[in-house]
């Protein structure tokens, strides 16, 4: 009887298989020569916990990080494909691995070829991806084998329409929600960047036109950055974020996060914003997909990401798309964005704003300008997360998207500066769409945490546990499949926020209390 070597038994990674997409043609087989890189995902020594748990970054890091044993299963593994070993990130739990097309083949048992699909030519493949039997237990993905574009950036720039309101800056939205007072002194905030360049120049004068100081973000390329960095509109994406971030905590210390829109830059990304030396404690993504066109093994990846940066008290805010209840997938069903469809990322939808000449809210409804070409609130009930704990009352079946929400109408949009180059000239623009909000309250974050003179925790527990009091209820208008009503829908979330109020609610749960009698 012949005995098969232990090493030469493999399993499929669950969740790796991918199927064709029928919008693309095959063109070719990779040169077997093209190099390759890529990202192994490692499982924790410790099981992440299901919430924030207090505990400090460096003891969490340290209970959670990948197992020696199995960083020495992969760096074996590499040895016996001919894979060099790139970097080893033991609390970020990943290896990354490069080697040719034909070594990673080998390695990985799948067939990669080069496609044309609707908008990009990409290297892909098609079935599961293998490992050694030895080796597979310890492992939760592999990134990077694909590199086909996974998401886009939930923006939409404002068409010159004679019935656009006056735009707002991020500094009167945050008056009209009543912002508690703060720099950001102290924080730090993590932008996703997957696309585009940031311009530190337009910055400076966005930010003097403004009247705060102007403190620089740091960049951080991760996987070597993005691929296209002069994208018009990966641009204006990054320079939104940064605006907006940039006048409301202008004292923060502020990175972007620049990584090629895969999905192995995608969660690089988030990994390193979440343990790096920055020690974030929010994260601001402006960037997602229908949750359908993300493999099972990336949407176990993401979450298990989110799960553990709200053990360790990283908010994370995710735009909820722009594209209605359809979710620009066309075929009559409602569909939900991911990431935002995460158990626990705080999703972020949006609101038509109407503000009075004092800067108060007059009116605010569910953005939906779908009639006209300019968008509409992503929002609905996902197919493939379940509800996280916070959401265990509202009578859904899956996670409930989105959690909150702000203005986001592009005919109630934000006056944004854009850098010369893309369009010709630096010059102002109106912009809306969902990635407005995410950065918006991601520095409502950081000055509630500023106020408090202590670590947040977890943000999203604190959204569900306020009072209905501390929200701007939005209780008119759709997105589509889903209508806004009083409490909690699928369009607005539990609405806008209140900032102070919520400060003041946060803070008056963690004072302690009095025994009379």
């Amino acid at each position: 009887m012949n005995i098969v070597p232990l090493r030469t038994l493999r399993s499929v990674i669950p969740g790796s298989e991918r199927a064709l997409d029928p919008q693309s043609v095959r063109i070719a087989p990779v040169d077997p020569d093209e190099p390759i890189a890529i990202t192994m995902r490692l499982r924790p020594d410790r099981a992440i916990p299901d919430q924030y748990t207090g505990e400090s970054r460096e003891q969490f890091e340290h209970e959670h990080s990948a197992r020696p044993g199995d960083i020495a299963k992969v760096e074996e593994f590499a040895h016996d494909f001919g894979l060099a070993v790139d970097a080893i990130e033991g609390t970020q739990r990943s290896v990354t691995l490069s080697g040719t097309a034909a070594q990673m083949t080998a390695a990985f048992g799948t067939d990669l070829a080069r496609y044309r699909g609707a908008n990009e030519e990409y290297r892909g493949r098609v079935g599961g991806i293998t490992l050694p039997s030895a080796l597979a237990a310890a492992v939760s993905g592999v990134f990077g084998l694909d590199d086909r574009a996974t998401s886009v950036s939930h923006l939409v720039e404002a068409k010159p329409t004679a019935h656009a309101a006056p735009a707002f800056t991020p500094q009167s939205v945050a008056k009209a929600y009543d912002f508690p007072s703060g720099d950001g002194t102290g924080e730090h905030i993590a932008v996703i960047s997957l696309g585009g360049r940031y311009d530190d120049r337009v910055q400076a004068a966005y930010c003097a036109q403004n009247g705060v100081p102007h403190v620089p973000f740091h960049v951080v390329a991760v996987d070597g950055g993005a691929d296209r960095p002069s994208d018009p509109g990966p641009t204006g994406e990054n320079m939104l974020d940064a605006e907006t971030i940039g006048t409301l905590v202008p004292n923060a210390d502020k990175t972007i996060y620049s990584a090629p829109n895969t999905d192995r830059g995608f969660l690089d990304a988030v990994a390193t914003a979440m343990h790096d030396t920055h020690h974030n404690t929010a994260i601001s993504i402006s960037w997602g997909a229908p949750e359908e066109h993300y493999t099972p093994q990336a949407i176990r990846a993401f979450n298990e990401l989110f799960k553990e940066a709200k053990a360790m008290g990283i908010n994370v805010f995710c735009a909820a798309g722009d594209n209605g209840s359809d979710d620009r997938v066309g075929d009559g069903d409602a569909h939900t964005d991911f990431p935002s469809s995460s158990p626990s990322a705080i999703a972020a939808g949006g609101t038509k704003l109407i503000a009075s000449a004092s800067g108060a809210i007059q009116s605010e409804t569910v953005w939906n300008e779908l009639r006209i070409g300019e968008g509409a609130t992503g929002g609905g009930v996902s197919k493939l997360n379940h509800k996280p704990a916070v959401q265990r009352d509202l009578p859904i079946a899956g996670r409930g998207v989105p959690d909150i929400a702000g203005n986001a109408d592009p005919t109630t949009g934000y006056a944004i500066l854009l850098p010369a180059g893309e369009r010709g000239k630096a010059e102002r623009t109106i912009i809306g769409g969902t990635s407005a909000v995410a950065p918006l309250y991601a520095a409502l974050a950081a000055r509630i945490e500023q106020n408090l003179g202590h670590p947040l925790g977890d943000f999203q527990k604190a959204i569900y546990a306020a009072p209905a009091d501390d929200f701007h209820d939005i209780t008119s208008g759709s997105n589509g499949a889903y209508k806004a009503g009083p409490g909690w829908d699928a369009t607005t979330g539990r609405g806008s926020i209140d900032g102070t109020k919520l400060l003041h609610d946060i803070a008056l749960r963690e004072a302690p209390q009095t025994t009379v009698g």
